[in-house]
């Protein structure tokens, strides 16, 4: 049989242990059927021959801690990854509050958590550029949140709260005040819970973005390592509706002390709706698939 593609010209890896340097690889149907002088044998008139060009074909990575949904959502809100400062950050927020002036909540995602000295973000540094609308803005890790006083305000967040289990509220030097950043989600939860969520259709848009990303870069195969029981209605609609997804993925729950009990049959119920591929099937656990 004809291979649809030959690889050649470059370094070959499978990954396989033990596995050498290989001159060229065959795929049919998508998978791998033979390497070396054999792959270069199932070359015939319909076969698309690959000139690697000196360059390297390897196996696919993937990743074991990743928050797609969350990640592809925070995509579309303020712009604050690439700003440098937090001067930068509190102009961006600034320019997106102006051009999205019906939103209720001003959010972003992704930004250095040393930017200001000894990570402490001020709340009325951002209060100059929206005093009237709640401003939640996460860094790169998620744990830890810039917000501004309005934002304080209505997680009801004031000189006598103190300090949540599992969190910690930075105060304002020589005061008990809230200074406007939060740490660990036992401070930060009282406020991402006060924000509208996404519809349900955004989310998959957002999840099939991250995918896309993911797939761009290489990666296929990831571990959703925050699954909300929402979020698998996500992954299940992105997975089994048109145009799929370029990435398979395991989904962990997330299991929390105080109320794991009431979602095991939840998680059970949505483990057992996931789309089934016979060939990575390796047990009872939570796979989408394309």
């Amino acid at each position: 049989m004809h291979a649809d593609i030959v690889f050649t010209g470059g370094t070959i890896r499978t990954g396989a242990v033990g596995a050498s340097v290989h001159e060229a690889l065959a795929v049919v149907d998508g998978r791998i059927s033979a390497l070396g002088t054999a792959a270069l044998a199932a070359r015939g008139p319909r076969t698309t021959v690959v000139d690697l060009a000196g360059g390297a074909l390897l196996p696919a990575f993937g990743d074991s801690h990743v928050h797609p949904v969350m990640g592809g959502l925070g995509l579309h809100g303020v712009p604050v990854r690439e700003c440098a400062s937090a001067e930068g950050i509190v102009e961006a927020v600034r320019h997106w509050a102006e051009a999205h002036p019906d939103a209720e909540w001003v959010s972003g995602d992704g930004f250095d958590p040393w930017l200001a000295p000894d990570g402490r973000f001020d709340a009325r540094w951002l209060d100059a550029a929206v005093p009237d609308r709640p401003v939640v803005l996460r860094t790169t890790d998620h744990h830890t949140a810039w917000v501004n006083s309005e934002a304080l305000r209505r997680a009801g967040y004031t000189a006598n709260t103190p300090d949540p289990v599992g969190g910690e509220i930075l105060r304002r030097n020589g005061t008990t005040e809230p200074l406007g950043t939060l740490r660990e989600f036992g401070a930060l939860s009282p406020v991402l819970a006060l924000i509208p969520p996404a519809p349900h259709e955004a989310q998959v848009a957002a999840l099939r973005e991250a995918a896309a990303r993911f797939a761009a870069a290489g990666v296929t195969w990831v571990q959703d390592a925050w699954v909300e029981p929402h979020h698998a209605d996500v992954w299940i609609t992105a997975a089994t509706t048109e145009p799929g997804l370029p990435v398979r993925a395991d989904l962990a729950f997330i299991l929390e002390p105080d109320r794991w009990r009431e979602r095991i049959a939840r998680f059970a119920a949505d483990r057992d709706r996931r789309p089934h591929d016979p060939q990575h099937d390796q047990g009872p656990r939570t796979q989408a698939r394309p």
